[in-house]
C-alpha cells in the first residue's frame, strides 16, 4: 500500500525542511512526497536541489492551502492520502501504524491523537501538551456538526473513496474551516478510525486562529453557506436538526453582520472580536449543550 504525502507550502522553508525529514525518517518505507507550492514568495531553489529527487515539487499560483491540498489529491498516485502541513510534524511511526490501522478494519479515513507545541528558540526546549481526541471515532455523524476534534496533519484518507466521491475535496471558497468542510462530507457515511496514541505533532506560531471567536462565527457561517444549506444535494437521504440548522444560519447572518460592520479581511482587530465573542455566545452554548 503506498501513501501520498501532501505538504502545502506558503511560507518558512526551514519548518518545511523540517515537516520533510519527519517524512522522510518514518519507518514506512512505500510513499511519495507531494509538495505544492501555494505561490510562496520566497525562494527555495536550494530546498528543490536539496530533496529532489525524494520529493515531487509542484508550484500553482497563491489561492490558499485548500487549493494545494486539492492540486496534491490530483496529483496522487498511492492508495492512501495523508495531509501535512509544513510546519507540522509526525513521529517515525505515524505512517506504519495508520496503514495498518486503515487495511485492518478496512477504513476510509482515520486519524491520531496529537500534541501541540509553541515555537522555542531552540528545539529541545519545546513543550508538547497533548490534546485529548479519543471521544471522536467510529460514527461521529451527527455529532461532526457541531464538533470536529481532528487536526489535519492527523488525517490519512483512502484514494479511491475520493475518486468515486468527487465533491469530497477541501472547500476553496472558505478562510478557514476548508478542513472541517471536508471531515463533515466524509463522515456522513464513514467511520472515523482512531489511533489512541500521540504520533503527530502541530506547530503553534504567532496568534491561535482556532481561539478566535470571530473566525468561529465566520468558519460556521460559511458551512451554512457552503455546506450546511446544501447537504441534501450531496446526501438526499441526510437530515439536519431543526436546530442545528437554525445555529448555523443565526451565525451566518452574525458572520455577514461583522464583516458588514469590520470588513472580511481584519480578524485580528480588537473590537471586531469582542463584538464576535457576544454574537457567537448563543451558537456556542447551542452547539455544546443543545444540539445533538
Amino acid at each position: 500500500m503506498k501513501v501520498s504525502v501532501i505538504i502545502p507550502f506558503y511560507s518558512n522553508v526551514t519548518w518545511l525542511k523540517e515537516a520533510v525529514d519527519s517524512v522522510l525518517a518514518q519507518t514506512f518505507s512505500d510513499y511519495e512526497i507531494i509538495v505544492v507550492d501555494d505561490g510562496s514568495p520566497e525562494n527555495i531553489k536550494d530546498f528543490i536541489e536539496e530533496y529532489q529527487p525524494r520529493i515531487k515539487y509542484f508550484k500553482t499560483e497563491n489561492k490558499g492551502p485548500a487549493h494545494a491540498r486539492n492540486y496534491g489529491i490530483k496529483e496522487a498516485r498511492g492508495d492512501y492520502l495523508a495531509f501535512l502541513d509544513s510546519d507540522d510534524l509526525w513521529l517515525k511511526e505515524k505512517l506504519e501504524k495508520q496503514v495498518r490501522l486503515m487495511e485492518d478494519d478496512n477504513l476510509n479515513w482515520s486519524h491520531t491523537k496529537y500534541s501541540v507545541f509553541d515555537e522555542v528558540q531552540n528545539k529541545s526546549d519545546r513543550v508538547y501538551q497533548e490534546i485529548h481526541n479519543e471521544d471522536f471515532k467510529g460514527i461521529v455523524y451527527p455529532k461532526s456538526l457541531t464538533k470536529l476534534h481532528i487536526g489535519t496533519p492527523c488525517v490519512m484518507v483512502r484514494k479511491s473513496y475520493l475518486l468515486k466521491n468527487s465533491f469530497i475535496r477541501f472547500s476553496e471558497n472558505m478562510r478557514y474551516g476548508q478542513d472541517g468542510y471536508f471531515w463533515i462530507l466524509m463522515s456522513v457515511k464513514n467511520k472515523l478510525g482512531y489511533i489512541d496514541e500521540n504520533l503527530t505533532l502541530v506547530r503553534r506560531a504567532g496568534s491561535n486562529a482556532v481561539q478566535r471567536a470571530r473566525v468561529h462565527l465566520n468558519v460556521r457561517g460559511n458551512l451554512n453557506k457552503n455546506l450546511i444549506s446544501q447537504l441534501n444535494k450531496f446526501y438526499p437521504e441526510i437530515s439536519i436538526s431543526f436546530l442545528a440548522k437554525i445555529t448555523y444560519k443565526y451565525c451566518d447572518a452574525m458572520n455577514r453582520a461583522v464583516d458588514n460592520i469590520y470588513g472580511t479581511k481584519d480578524f485580528k482587530r480588537k473590537s471586531s472580536e469582542i463584538f464576535s465573542k457576544i454574537a457567537y455566545l448563543p451558537a456556542y452554548v447551542m452547539f455544546k449543550n443543545i444540539i445533538k
